[in-house]
């Protein structure tokens, strides 16, 4: 997967969710289709999806600030790329998704509450011992991996508790 090819920067907005989301969908596509600005304006707002005769209401961010996990995979699917989001993943599932060409989404942050609360969402594009995981960070300006050891990603995805949106 080239995800590098389709890295767009979210500025110093709060939209990592959506620019993630946007950087996949356009890695699956192979053609620059989604934009960031565009998807969040579109996640800001509820969804009607229909399980069976049921109507359900997706909120898949809440508006301006934070994108919900299900939020991104739902629009993933809604635009074709089957995903799914869960707790308590394993360094074990980031390495099978890169192996399998699938793409996962790990959330890292802080919850120290009240003082901090912060999440961010990054599409995993390389694993590698010696300098721990690449991604391809919306909030980083340039198309290129950005590095981040082990440890430090590991302490910032527990406070998340291993909190993953994964494509399949």
């Amino acid at each position: 997967m080239n995800l590098i090819h389709y890295h767009q920067w979210q500025g110093k907005s709060n939209d990592c969710g959506p620019f993630t989301t946007a950087i996949v969908l356009n890695t699956f596509r192979g053609e620059k289709i989604f934009d960031g600005k565009t998807l969040a304006l579109e996640m800001n707002r509820p969804r009607l999806r229909w399980h069976g005769l049921l109507p359900l209401i997706v909120i898949r961010r809440i508006p301006d600030w934070a994108t919900l996990p299900w939020g991104i995979a739902d629009t993933l699917t809604q635009n074709g790329v089957r995903a799914r989001w869960r707790f308590g993943a394993t360094k074990a599932d980031l390495l099978n998704a890169l192996n399998q060409s699938r793409v996962a989404m790990p959330i890292i942050g802080e919850i120290n509450l009240p003082r901090v609360l912060w999440a961010h969402v990054k599409p995993l594009a390389h694993y590698d011992p010696q300098n721990g995981f690449g991604f391809i960070d919306p909030s980083h300006p340039k198309a290129e991996i950005v590095w981040q050891n082990e440890k430090e990603f590991e302490k910032l995805w527990h406070n998340w508790k291993n909190l993953l949106v994964e494509t399949l």
